[in-house]
């Protein structure tokens, strides 16, 4: 199967200089906490002598003007599940490997594009420029990969007819396998594949068992493995920023409850059920927060959702003022698995629906219903002691 393999390196960080143009032209550190560890995730171009792993204190030191940054975990699996929608648009055959890397199935696309190097470009231009991609084309996934890390950023590689010889030069660093074997075939002076491609298979095979063959029959270039295309799973996300940074709680819950009440009126969601719910911050002088709610039973509505997540929220104490909250429904099924209350008030619900769907035909779109709901009773100024939320019954 012809495979173009798509690689984006230092993801992270081309991720921020998209919202941080500013940064383009200065050096900047991504910094990750790993326990009492804080750790480089990843670096600008311009941060010499830093590198991935690299404590911070130490690449501070090192590049002393670098600009530094928490890490956004959460944006940088939205950015490259951007990307690869992208891709999707051009091959119904996507795979993600790791974050940066995915593999596309390319068998019929180039006769759909008219050749192969329109192909080719259509995947470039799928992805947004700052990220500069790599691309490598072969009929295995491990070839490609070595095609795409051999490849210029926007431009693209295709292995020659003889693989083996296209392989030879590359590090056994870069095989699948174990950083145990990798050591292990290191300690036997086995440095590139063409070293290993020299020996008996029998013995790989003994020596370094299962990983032993795979290992063998890569640096030859053969790669069986399959394509496997992505599960993609439907969400539904709904998202507000405060007029200023918020701490109290109840202004927090108020506006979960209204992010509730948006993503379960959409027409995504509406009849469906959910398994999990996500909610996103950004914490003023402090790194992005997230905490995903997973339901034993799935909800279709907001009180019991807002439930689960207005008890975690309450014994949690979020870092520091909340900018903006986005929440994220998945695990959408048609099914609650769980027989609805004979005694829920049905009748009065449907009719408050009714109700405002009329109002809604009247005035062309929503209709301007709204709750007073308190938002810091305690506060002296007026206009922060309540809040108007839109009317979702």
């Amino acid at each position: 199967m012809n495979i173009a393999c798509v690689l984006i390196t230092h993801l992270p960080i081309k991720a921020e200089l998209i919202r941080h143009p500013e940064l383009l032209e200065r050096p900047a550190i991504i910094a990750q906490e790993l326990g009492a560890k804080r750790l480089v995730l990843d670096y600008s171009h311009q941060a010499r002598r830093v590198a991935v792993g690299m404590p911070l204190q130490e690449a501070m030191s090192v590049c002393q003007d670098a600009t530094l940054l928490p890490a956004d975990e959460t944006y940088y699996h939205a950015t490259f599940e951007e990307v690869l929608q992208g891709l999707e648009q051009r091959s119904p055959l996507i795979e993600s490997a790791e974050s940066g890397c995915a593999y596309v199935g390319l068998d019929g696309l180039e006769e759909m594009y008219g050749g192969e190097a329109r192909m080719i470009t259509s995947l470039l231009q799928a992805i947004h420029p700052t990220f500069n991609p790599r691309i490598g084309v072969a009929e295995g996934k491990f070839p490609a990969y070595i095609a795409a890390i051999n490849s210029d950023g926007g431009r693209a590689t295709k292995v020659p007819e003889n693989v083996a010889e296209f392989l030879h030069c590359f590090s056994v660093n870069l095989l699948p396998i174990s950083w145990e074997n990798k050591a292990r075939l290191a300690h036997f002076g086995l440095h590139t594949l063409s070293q290993i491609a020299q020996q008996p298979v029998g013995a790989m095979q003994a020596q370094f068992g299962p990983e032993g063959l795979h290992a063998w029959e890569l640096a030859w270039g053969i790669d069986h493995r399959p394509l496997i295309p992505r599960k993609t799973e439907e969400v539904v996300t709904a998202s507000l920023a405060f007029p200023s940074p918020t701490v109290g709680l109840p202004g927090i819950l108020v506006a979960v409850e209204s992010l509730l009440s948006q993503v379960f009126s959409r027409k995504e969601s509406r009849g469906k059920y959910a398994r999990s719910i996500a909610l996103e911050a950004q914490i003023l002088y402090h790194p992005p927060w997230a905490r995903q709610f997973i339901y034993k039973q799935a909800v279709g509505g907001k009180e019991k959702a807002f439930f689960v997540i207005k008890n975690a929220l309450e014994s949690l104490a979020l870092p520091g003022p909340v900018e903006d909250l986005k929440l994220t429904l998945s695990g959408l099924t048609g099914e609650s698995g769980i027989q609805g209350s004979l005694f829920s008030d049905v009748r009065r619900q449907e009719q408050l629906r009714e109700t405002v769907r009329q109002l809604q035909v009247r005035w062309g779109g929503k209709a301007p219903i709204y709750q007073a709901r308190d938002l810091e009773p305690w506060s002296p100024i007026p206009e922060r002691q309540k809040a108007l939320v839109q009317f979702d019954p």
